[in-house]
C-alpha cells in the first residue's frame, strides 16, 4: 500500500502578513510571492492557492508571480481576486507557468501588466541542442480576465502543448508601446502560440488588442479555437500560421517549415479588423468553418486571406504556400474590404500564399459598398486586380455552391429570421453546434450562428 498526501489550500489575502501568517483562512499570507517563493518552502505539487477578494480590497500588487510547480491559482469562491502587476519593470511578466508547473490552473481571477506578458508559458525546448525539453504543458485558463500586458496577453511557448483558455475576457495588449506606435510597429497578441501542439481557445471575448486577437505559428499543430467573439484588433482576428523565426520550428517533425498543420478555427464571430479576418499562412490541412466575419480587411487584406510567410528571410526555411485547406460555411459582411485574397509576392523568387485550391464553398458574402471583391495574385491569374464572385468561380473553380446577396447579423453575430445565410450551408462533421453552443441542424446555417427555428424544435430541442 502507499499513501499520498493530500494537496494543502493556502490562502491569501490583502488583510493577512508574510510574516506572522500561516496560510489559514484566519491567519493568511499578504503575498502570492512569497506563497510560490521555492525559498520558503510553502507549497507542494497539486496544493492550491486561494485569494480573498472583497469588493474594494481585492488588487495584490505583484511584480512577477513564477509557478515552478503544479498548482490551483483562484479566488476565493464568491470573490473576485486581480493580481496587478506594473508594465514599466524590463524583463518581467506577470504570471509565468515554467514547464515543472505543467498541470497548474489560474481561475476567476484578474490579472493584468506584465513588462512582456500578462501570462507565460515557458518552455525548455530549443533549438538545436535542447529537443528533449517542453514547456509548460496541461496548463488550463479558465473564466479569468486578462488585460493590459505590454506586449502579448497570453503567451505559449514551443512545447507547450495542450493548453486550454476558456471562457475569458481578454484586452488590452501592448500597453506597454508608446503612445502613436504605428499597429504595424506593435507585435502584441491577445494570444500567441509558437509551435504548441493541441491549443484549445474557447468561449472567450478577445477584443481591443493592439495587433491580431489570436494565432498559433511555427508549426502548432492541431489547435482549435472555437466560439470566440473577436473585434476591435490592430491587425488580424485569427491567423492560422504566421511568420516565425527558423529556430523556433521543430524540423524533425516538421521539415518544411509549415507554420499550422491541421487546426480548426469554428463558429467565431470576428468584427472590427484593420486586416485579415480570418487569415492563413503556411498552413496545411486547415479547416475554417462556420465563422462569421463583420467588417473585416479594413486596411487590407481580405476577410479570408491566404497569406506568405518570410520566416526571417533565412536561406534554410522552408516558406511553403497554404495547402489543403478547407474554407466553409463562412458569412462575410464586408464595408469595402476584399471578401477573399490570395497573396503573391516576388521577393526571395516569388512566393505565393495558395498552392491549389483554395477549398472554399457554402460561403456567403455581402459587402454593404458594392459586389464583393476576390483577389488572386498568383502569376497567370486573372484576378490580379480583383474579380466577381462569378470570375473566381471560373478561374479556380471554387465557392461553386457560395452565394453574394444582402446580408445582416445582429451586434453579436446571430442571424435574423428570414435570413439568405439559413439552411445554405454543407453539413461537416467536424462542426455539431454554434456559437451559442446549440446544436446545429441540417442544412446547416452559414455563419457562427444556428438560428432556431422549427427545425430545432422539431428535434426535440427546447
Amino acid at each position: 500500500m502507499s499513501a499520498t498526501t493530500p494537496a494543502a489550500e493556502w490562502i491569501v489575502s490583502t488583510s493577512g502578513s508574510d510574516v506572522s501568517g500561516n496560510g489559514s483562512i484566519g491567519q493568511p499570507f499578504r503575498t502570492v510571492s512569497h506563497v510560490v517563493d521555492p525559498a520558503n518552502g510553502i507549497v507542494g505539487a497539486g496544493d492550491v492557492i486561494t485569494l480573498r477578494g472583497p469588493a474594494g480590497n481585492n488588487v495584490y500588487a505583484e511584480t512577477e508571480v513564477r509557478l515552478r510547480l503544479p498548482l490551483t491559482l483562484r479566488s476565493q469562491p464568491g470573490e473576485w481576486a486581480h493580481i496587478a502587476c506594473p508594465i514599466d519593470v524590463p524583463d518581467t511578466v506577470c504570471v509565468q507557468i515554467d514547464p515543472e508547473a505543467s498541470g497548474s490552473r489560474l481561475s476567476r481571477l484578474e490579472i493584468s501588466g506584465g513588462y512582456y506578458y500578462t501570462v507565460f508559458l515557458q518552455t525548455d525546448w530549443y533549438r538545436p541542442g535542447g529537443e528533449n525539453g517542453h514547456g509548460a504543458t496541461d496548463v488550463v485558463i479558465e473564466d479569468c480576465k486578462l488585460h493590459g500586458s505590454g506586449r502579448d496577453v497570453v503567451k505559449i511557448t514551443p512545447k507547450s502543448d495542450r493548453a486550454t483558455i476558456r471562457r475569458c475576457e481578454i484586452y488590452d495588449s501592448g500597453a506597454g508601446y508608446p503612445a502613436g506606435t504605428p499597429p504595424e510597429d506593435k507585435n502584441a497578441e491577445g494570444i500567441d502560440n509558437v509551435n504548441a501542439a493541441n491549443l484549445l481557445v474557447e468561449d472567450n471575448h478577445i477584443h481591443d488588442t493592439a495587433t491580431t486577437g489570436v494565432y498559433f505559428k511555427g508549426g502548432a499543430r492541431d489547435a482549435i479555437v472555437q466560439r470566440n467573439r473577436i473585434e476591435n484588433t490592430g491587425e488580424a482576428g485569427i491567423l492560422v500560421g504566421f511568420d516565425t523565426s527558423p529556430e523556433y520550428f521543430d524540423t524533425a517533425v516538421n521539415p518544411n517549415y509549415y507554420e499550422a498543420i491541421g487546426g480548426i478555427v469554428r463558429n467565431n464571430v470576428v468584427r472590427n479588423t484593420r486586416y485579415a479576418g480570418i487569415g492563413l499562412y503556411a498552413s496545411q490541412n486547415a479547416l475554417v468553418a462556420n465563422n462569421t466575419l463583420v467588417n473585416t480587411a479594413q486596411v487590407g487584406h481580405a476577410a479570408l486571406y491566404y497569406g506568405v510567410t518570410l520566416q526571417d528571410y533565412e536561406p534554410e526555411a522552408g516558406r511553403p504556400p497554404n495547402v489543403g485547406a478547407r474554407v466553409r460555411n463562412n458569412l462575410v459582411i464586408q464595408s469595402g474590404g476584399d471578401c477573399v485574397g490570395i497573396r503573391h509576392s516576388q521577393e526571395l523568387g516569388g512566393l505565393d500564399g495558395l498552392s491549389g485550391s483554395p477549398g472554399s464553398d457554402y460561403n456567403a458574402f455581402f459587402d454593404t459598398t458594392g459586389a464583393c471583391v476576390f483577389v488572386d495574385q498568383r502569376p497567370g491569374s486573372p484576378l490580379d486586380n480583383g474579380g466577381t464572385l462569378a470570375q473566381w468561380r471560373t478561374a479556380l473553380n471554387a465557392d461553386v455552391h457560395s452565394i453574394q446577396t444582402t446580408l445582416a447579423v445582429s451586434a453579436d453575430g446571430h442571424l435574423a429570421a428570414g435570413s439568405a445565410a439559413i439552411a445554405a450551408g454543407q453539413s461537416l462533421t467536424e462542426v455539431t453546434d454554434d456559437i451559442d453552443r446549440q446544436p446545429r441542424s441540417t442544412p446547416y446555417d452559414i455563419g457562427a450562428d444556428e438560428f432556431l427555428d422549427d427545425r430545432i424544435f422539431a428535434n426535440g430541442f427546447q
